[in-house]
């Protein structure tokens, strides 16, 4: 019974989580034009409504840099009719950016680069795996979510 939970709980969340990261930044794999006018633009110097265009696909030749030792902010989600975060005011830390890369939408794909001429569609740039676990913490059992991303080579 309890590998059935953990199976149950696993797919969902990576249902969920393939659900969410594709209403965001559409990770299918057509094909591209190089952009002759490519333009680089730091994502921490873009404003809210700069970023909303850019992820609606209205600027393709604006690459965003992200650059190594930059620390973003996290946030996590989980909606469903079958599991909810309950939300709370706190923080759930950082993301660092390890090695500088470039993201661009588009059409309708994002596509990313380490060196602003190959890029490639999101699956063909990382790989890595995600994981759910139940597990006990301060006496109370507790869901750990947690992934691994690694650059392909």
């Amino acid at each position: 019974m309890k590998k059935l939970i953990f199976l149950s709980l696993s797919l969902a969340s990576i249902c969920l989580s393939a659900s969410a990261a594709s209403a965001d930044f559409p990770i299918n794999s057509k094909s591209w034009e190089n952009c002759q006018d490519l333009r680089v633009v730091n994502i921490c110097s873009l404003s809210d409504q700069e970023l909303k265009e850019i992820m609606e696909g209205h600027h393709p030749e604006i690459a965003v840099e992200f650059s190594s030792q930059t620390r973003l902010p996290i946030s996590f989600f989980l909606k469903g009719d079958f599991v909810n975060l309950v939300e709370n005011e706190g923080k759930f830390g950082e993301v660092e950016i390890k090695q500088s890369f470039y993201a661009r939408l588009v059409g309708q794909g994002l596509i990313l680069s380490t060196n602003l001429n190959e890029w490639k569609p999101f699956l063909e740039f990382i790989t890595g795996h995600a994981s759910l676990a139940l597990s006990i913490h301060d006496g109370q059992p507790s869901i750990v979510v947690g992934a691994e991303t690694y650059r392909r080579l």
